[in-house]
C-alpha cells in the first residue's frame, strides 16, 4: 500500500576521536581564535558563515546547506561541571547522561524507549 505518510526521522551525528569544534564551527570574529591558532586556524575569507560571529569550515558545505535549510542546529558549550578532564570518563557520560554515576543505558535507548514506549514503529 502506497502512503504519504512519513515516518519522522532522527539522526545523531557524533563526531568523536579527532573532531576540532574550533575548526567546525569557527569563531571568525574572535581575535583569540586567530591569536591562538597561528597555525591552525581558518582564515576568515575561508569560513563559511552562518551568523555574524560563527561559520562552518570550508569542506563543510553540505552540511551548511543542511544548516540554511532550517534542518540542522548548532548548539555551542555543551558540557558538564567538574569535569576529570578523562576522555574515557566524559565519552562514559556523554553516553549514558550519567555524570555522577557508571550509566548501564544509553541517552539515545531512553529517548527511543520515550518516543515509542510499546515498541510499535
Amino acid at each position: 500500500m502506497t502512503t504519504l505518510h512519513k515516518d519522522p526521522v532522527l539522526v545523531v551525528m557524533q563526531l568523536t576521536g579527532g573532531n576540532d569544534y574550533f575548526n567546525t564551527v569557527v569563531p571568525y570574529t574572535d581575535q583569540n581564535y586567530f591569536d591562538s591558532r597561528s597555525t591552525l586556524q581558518i582564515p576568515e575569507e575561508r569560513v563559511l558563515k552562518i551568523d555574524e560571529e560563527f561559520g562552518f569550515h570550508p569542506a563543510m558545505g553540505p552540511m551548511k546547506d543542511i544548516y540554511d535549510s532550517g534542518d540542522m542546529a548548532v548548539i555551542h558549550g555543551v558540557g558538564y561541571e567538574n569535569s576529570s578532564r578523562s576522555h574515557f570518563r566524559s565519552m562514559d557520560i556523554w553516553h549514558t547522561c550519567e555524570p555522577d554515576k557508571i550509566g548501564t543505558e544509553g541517552w539515545l535507548a531512553r529517548a527511543i524507549r520515550e518516543i515509542d514506549p510499546t515498541a510499535e514503529k
